[in-house]
């Protein structure tokens, strides 16, 4: 249909037009054409980022989960590729989530430590360029759903910023003028006015979310602006911190809404001429831990366990949404998760109770420098493109997804962006097993302290001690070998500090 009329256009133009009017407007014609045929060779990209969800939460990668399964995810593995040494930017999650969308290690911004509390503002700088302004400038529709914080800007009654003398470190469970800053913030803030400084700031053309579930105020933002009125107090038995929230508000509705706004917007989306790019951080496993009615039991085991596999069932109706509306083999599929898992509750060692060992490989978990705190499950799909059923055992880091997308698109990443983002591309494709030329993967942890890798070789700056590890032979990081080794130390202590005074860690 679409060849017959442009057939019929262009013999209307040549009996009508002179010669030159009618090649002026064929080439006009056979540009919007190309352009068309160019857009939708774009892969569409979904990136799903689980929260507080490590390695070993995925039984495809641990024999010791137990009852807590997590097919959809592990279907997902055998669609595509697995990495067993994927790592987070950082073991908690504001700083993650920065690396992942600026494609530069948040330690590098105002956040040296920790992560943004209630009413926080913005982090991402305004002349810095995300992956969603990039991907936008290719000519991609950007869209979020899910959780951001990353900062707002909140409005006051007189149209001042309610949150302009917040600290980053103020939060309601601190004493003294952090408390009473946060609770003079709640007191001033329209939430009638526009929520800027979002995910609409830095290059999304959509957000439907909440900055986090367990913070105030408890509403859904529709991309500026409030859905609702926050006229009630949180009750004190409903999990999160003090604060607003929207009549009838139910935590256990907040899962299944994202599932569903995820899946409606990859079948409009897939509809449309214009690829997309759709970034869900989903708000679970993180606490509070509310798995929806219907999931309360399910595992056997513990509420926690039923809250991962409802997360697990969440990444599959998402694919499932991919796969039936017939875009499986033009987008790329990404799972994976902010940090390790929480041990909030003792629920760590709840479950190994159960006959679930969420520490089968690693040490440590969310909030740590050792790998249970960053080291995540990472898994690819893009039908046709990724080997199915493949295993990758190189260091990445979900800093590098800036890079590899540019790499993908054959674009050239602006100058002062992207910072510490390396090309994982040739790994995805098969071209090639190994990065010779990839810069050494940094992690951070919610203290500030740093670790460098080098191979196998893990070195921890622990305050004013130093911790190298033999990953390869020691991956729960048991024997110290620092001072076994004192030149593999010093190399890469020199490593880090340069990464850190040059302002960069990938190659320009």
């Amino acid at each position: 249909m679409r060849i017959r009329k442009n057939y019929r256009i262009t013999s209307y133009l040549y009996e009508n037009l002179t010669y030159n009017q009618a090649m002026f407007r064929i080439s006009i014609l056979l540009i919007a054409l190309t352009s068309f045929l160019l857009a939708k060779e774009k892969p569409n990209i979904v990136y799903i980022l689980a929260d507080d969800m490590g390695f070993d939460s995925v039984s495809a990668n641990n024999p010791a989960i137990g009852k807590m399964k997590t097919p959809s995810i592990d279907k997902l593995i055998s669609q595509g590729m697995k990495f067993t040494d994927a790592h987070s930017g950082s073991a908690v999650c504001t700083p993650t989530r920065y690396g992942l969308l600026t494609g530069r290690h948040c330690w590098r911004s105002r956040l040296k430590k920790s992560v943004l509390w209630e009413y926080g503002k913005p982090l991402i700088e305004k002349d810095r360029t995300s992956i969603a302004k990039f991907l936008k400038e290719q000519g991609y529709n950007t869209a979020i759903i899910g959780k951001w914080h990353l900062g707002l800007n909140w409005k006051a009654k007189d149209g001042s910023l309610a949150n302009a003398d917040i600290k980053d470190t103020d939060s309601f469970f601190k004493k003294g003028g952090a408390a009473v800053r946060v609770q003079k913030v709640a007191e001033k803030i329209d939430y009638t006015a526009e929520v800027t400084g979002g995910p609409l700031s830095i290059g999304f053309d959509h957000w439907f979310g909440m900055d986090a579930p367990n913070f105030p105020p408890y509403a859904w933002i529709n991309d500026t602006k409030i859905q609702g009125t926050p006229s009630e107090v949180k009750p004190k038995k409903m999990f999160g911190h003090p604060g607003m929230m929207v009549p009838g508000w139910k935590l256990e509705e907040i899962l299944p809404t994202l599932g569903e706004k995820s899946a409606e917007y990859i079948t409009a989306a897939a509809k449309k001429e214009t690829p997309f790019f759709l970034y869900i951080p989903l708000t679970s496993p993180h606490t509070p831990i509310a798995p929806s009615e219907s999931w309360k039991g399910k595992s056997g085991v513990t509420h926690y366990a039923d809250f991962v596999m409802e997360t697990d069932a969440i990444v599959g109706q998402i694919v499932k949404a991919i796969d039936d509306a017939g875009i499986a083999e033009n987008t790329i599929v990404i799972f994976s998760a902010d940090n390790g898992t929480s041990p909030y509750g003792g629920q760590i060692k709840q479950l190994k109770q159960k006959n679930v060992n969420l520490n089968q490989h690693f040490r440590g978990h969310k909030a740590q420098i050792h790998e249970g705190g960053h080291r995540v499950p990472f898994v690819v799909r893009w039908q046709g493109k990724i080997a199915a059923g493949s295993t990758c055992d190189e260091i990445t880091c979900l800093t590098d997804f800036f890079a590899t997308t540019a790499d993908l698109l054959d674009q050239k990443i602006p100058a002062n962006t992207a910072e510490d983002s390396h090309s994982i591309l040739p790994l995805l494709t098969g071209k090639s097993k190994t990065l010779p030329n990839r810069p050494l993967v940094i992690n951070h942890d919610i203290a500030g302290r740093f670790a460098i890798r080098d191979g196998a070789w893990k070195l921890i700056f622990n305050g004013k001690t130093l911790e190298l590890y033999h990953l390869l032979n020691d991956p729960k990081e048991t024997t110290n070998r620092a001072h076994a080794h004192p030149e593999q130390v010093k190399k890469m202590q020199a490593t880090l500090h340069h990464y850190k005074t040059s302002g960069r860690s990938a190659l320009p």
